[in-house]
C-alpha cells in the first residue's frame, strides 16, 4: 500500500481529482453570483417626511406627514430596507423664501444599489412668517347640562390669556379663542375643570396654530336661586252636613322655593290644596307641598295645617204661635188689640243639627201681665227656649186691653 501511494500514478490521479473539484467549485460560485445578480425585487413602504426649515422664524404648511416610497433593486437589499427603514424622506426648506413654492421630496441613507420612487415626488408648500399673539380665552358651557332649577353664573378662566403662534395669514383669521368644558352629567354645584383651548375662524373652523398653554382652568359658579312666598289655602271638596269650615291656617305661613330666576319671577304664592270633605271637627294635618313646574326644591317640603270648624247655622220659622200670659189677675179679662189674634211668628237661628230636633213646643212665648191694671197696655213679648239657639219675633210687643170681668158682663 505504501508503495502504491509513493508511485507516480497515484500522484497523477490525485492531481486530476483536485483539478476536477476546483473546476466544479468555481463553476457553482459563478452560477450563484449570476442568480443573485439576476434576482431583483420591488416593495412599497409608507415613510414619514422629515422637514428642515427655520423653525424659529417661519411656519411651513403643505408638507404631507407621510409619503409612499417604491423601492427597486436586489431583492435582499429591498427586503432589508423595507424591514429596517434605515433611510429617510425629507424636504429641505432651510433657505426657502417666504411665499408659496414647489419643492421635491428626497431620500437620504438609501443604498446606492437601490432606486426609490416617491409619491408624490414634489409638493407645493407655503412658507410664512411665524407670528405670536396673545389672546383672551372665553369659557363656553352648555347650560343644558345643569340640573333642573340651577343656573350658571359668569365663568372665569385661569390664565385669562394664551399665546398663539402660527403663520401670519392664519393668525389674521382668528375670530374665537375658547375653552369648552366637557361634562356628561347634571351639574348642581360649582365646577372647576381643565379645558383644551380651541382657536377658530369666523366659520368655527379649527385653525392650525400652536397654543401656550394648551389648556386652561375653567371655573363656573353654579347656584340654585330661591324666593320666599306665602302659602295660600285652596279648600277642595264639600263641607260635611252640619259643619262649616271656620278657618284654615298653616305653620309656617311661608315657603322658600328654588328654581331658575325667570321661573321664580312668575310665582308670587304657593297654593296648598286642603281636602275638607272628611273634616267634621277641629283637625291638625301634615300636608306635603307640591312643586310648581320649574321649581326643583321646596323648604319646607310639608307644612302643618290647622283646620277649625263650627256648627253650621241655619234658620227655622215657627208660624202662628199663640201668645200665653203670666201674672194675669183672675178678675181681669185679656183682649189682644195687636196682634189682633194673639199670634206671632218665631224665627229661630242655631246649629242645623239642633234645629232638626225642635219644634214650637220647645218655646214658651208669653206676656208678663203681673201688676197691670185695667186699660190698654203695650207689653213686651217674652220667649223661653233652648240656650244654644237665638230667635227673633215677628212682633216684639203686643198691645192688649185689660178689663174687669164684672164690667165686661154689663
Amino acid at each position: 500500500m505504501d508503495k502504491f501511494m509513493e508511485s507516480k500514478w497515484f500522484i497523477r490521479i490525485l492531481a486530476l481529482l483536485l483539478a476536477l473539484l476546483l473546476f466544479t467549485s468555481v463553476h457553482d460560485n459563478q452560477s450563484l453570483f449570476k442568480n443573485i445578480k439576476s434576482n431583483k425585487g420591488e416593495a412599497t413602504v409608507q415613510m414619514p417626511v422629515v422637514l428642515y426649515y427655520d423653525e424659529e422664524n417661519t411656519v411651513v404648511s403643505g408638507v404631507p406627514k407621510t409619503v409612499e416610497v417604491t423601492l427597486s433593486g436586489p431583492n435582499n437589499l429591498v427586503e432589508f430596507a423595507k424591514s429596517s427603514r434605515d433611510f429617510s424622506v425629507f424636504v429641505d426648506l432651510s433657505n426657502a423664501k417666504i411665499g408659496r413654492q414647489r419643492v421635491k421630496l428626497k431620500t437620504k441613507g438609501l443604498s446606492d444599489k437601490l432606486t426609490a420612487k416617491i409619491s408624490p415626488a414634489a409638493v407645493e408648500v407655503s412658507v410664512q412668517e411665524k407670528v405670536t399673539v396673545e389672546k383672551p380665552v372665553t369659557a363656553e358651557f352648555n347650560s343644558d347640562l345643569l340640573a333642573e332649577g340651577f343656573e350658571a353664573e359668569q365663568p372665569t378662566v385661569s390664565p385669562k390669556t394664551v399665546k398663539i403662534t402660527g403663520a401670519k395669514d392664519v393668525i389674521d383669521k382668528i375670530s374665537y379663542v375658547r375653552a369648552a368644558l366637557n361634562v356628561n352629567k347634571n351639574i348642581d354645584a360649582d365646577i372647576t375643570k381643565d379645558a383644551w383651548v380651541q382657536v377658530l375662524d369666523r366659520n368655527f373652523n379649527k385653525l392650525d396654530v400652536s397654543v401656550n398653554p394648551g389648556t386652561v382652568q375653567v371655573n363656573i359658579p353654579v347656584k340654585n336661586p330661591s324666593k320666599t312666598v306665602p302659602i295660600t289655602i285652596n279648600p277642595t271638596g264639600k263641607e260635611q252636613d252640619g259643619v262649616v269650615i271656620d278657618s284654615i291656617s298653616t305653620d309656617p305661613k311661608n315657603v322658600t322655593i328654588y328654581g331658575k330666576s325667570d321661573v321664580l319671577k312668575t310665582i308670587d304664592a304657593l297654593t296648598l290644596d286642603v281636602d275638607i270633605s272628611k273634616i267634621a271637627k277641629d283637625t291638625d294635618l301634615t300636608v306635603p307641598l307640591k312643586s310648581p313646574k320649574g321649581v326643583n326644591k321646596l323648604d319646607p317640603g310639608a307644612v302643618k295645617v290647622k283646620v277649625k270648624v263650627r256648627d253650621k247655622v241655619e234658620q227655622k220659622t215657627f208660624s202662628n204661635i199663640k201668645l200665653s200670659s203670666k201674672g194675669l189677675d183672675d178678675n181681669y179679662d185679656l183682649e189682644f188689640l195687636s196682634p189682633s189674634d194673639g199670634l206671632v211668628d218665631l224665627n229661630v237661628t242655631g246649629p242645623s243639627q239642633e234645629l232638626k230636633n225642635i219644634d214650637d213646643h220647645n218655646f214658651d212665648v208669653f206676656l208678663d201681665l203681673s201688676g197691670l191694671k185695667p186699660g190698654d197696655h203695650n207689653v213686651n213679648i217674652e220667649v223661653n227656649g233652648p240656650n244654644d239657639l237665638s230667635w227673633e219675633l215677628s212682633s216684639k210687643k203686643a198691645k192688649i186691653r185689660l178689663t174687669e170681668k164684672n164690667q165686661s158682663n154689663v
